[in-house]
C-alpha cells in the first residue's frame, strides 16, 4: 500500500532510509559535509510525501515531492535495501506521477548523484532521461514528460 506520510510513524525510517540510502552517495562526492537530520525533515515538511508499507507494516519506502510550477520536482526517493527489487520504488514513482498529474503539472524532474548508477538505472527503466550534468553539485539532472 502507499500511503500518505504520518511524521509520528514514518520520520524514524525515512531520516534513517535518507541517511544510509541516499546521504551515504553524496559523501562519496563531497565528503565534507555533515549529516543534518532537521535539514531532511524541514524538507520533508516543505514537501507531499507518500510511504509505501507492505500490509499493516512499517514503511519500506518513500518518495517526497513538490509542485514546481507546471513540473514536479521528485525530492528524494528510497527503498530499503531489503525490500528493493519488489516493485516498492516502481509503485512509489506511479503515485508521484498520478499525484503530479492531479496537481496539473506535465512533467517531473530530479537529480540523481553522479556516483549512484542504480538509481540512474532504476529511473531510467521507469521511463526518465538524463538531461543536464551539474559539475558543482556532482548531480545529472532527470525527468519525464507526463
Amino acid at each position: 500500500m502507499i500511503r500518505a506520510r504520518n511524521p509520528r510513524r514514518d520520520d524514524r525510517i525515512i531520516l534513517d532510509l535518507v541517511k544510509r540510502e541516499l546521504f551515504s552517495y553524496t559523501l562519496r562526492t563531497m565528503p565534507d559535509l555533515r549529516w543534518d537530520a532537521s535539514e531532511v525533515k524541514r524538507r520533508l515538511n516543505g514537501n507531499v510525501t507518500f510511504v509505501a508499507v507492505p500490509g499493516r507494516l512499517k514503511a519500506v519506502g518513500f518518495v517526497s515531492v513538490k509542485k514546481n510550477g507546471k513540473e514536479m520536482f521528485l525530492d528524494m526517493l528510497a527503498v530499503d535495501p531489503h525490500s528493493q527489487g519488489r516493485g516498492w520504488g516502481s509503485a512509489l514513482l506511479r503515485e508521484t506521477e498520478r499525484y503530479a498529474l492531479s496537481r496539473g503539472c506535465s512533467s517531473i524532474r530530479l537529480f540523481v548523484d553522479e556516483t549512484n548508477g542504480k538509481a540512474r538505472m532504476f529511473y531510467g527503466r521507469n521511463g526518465y532521461s538524463e538531461h543536464r550534468y551539474y559539475p558543482n553539485l556532482h548531480c545529472i539532472a532527470m525527468g519525464k514528460a507526463l
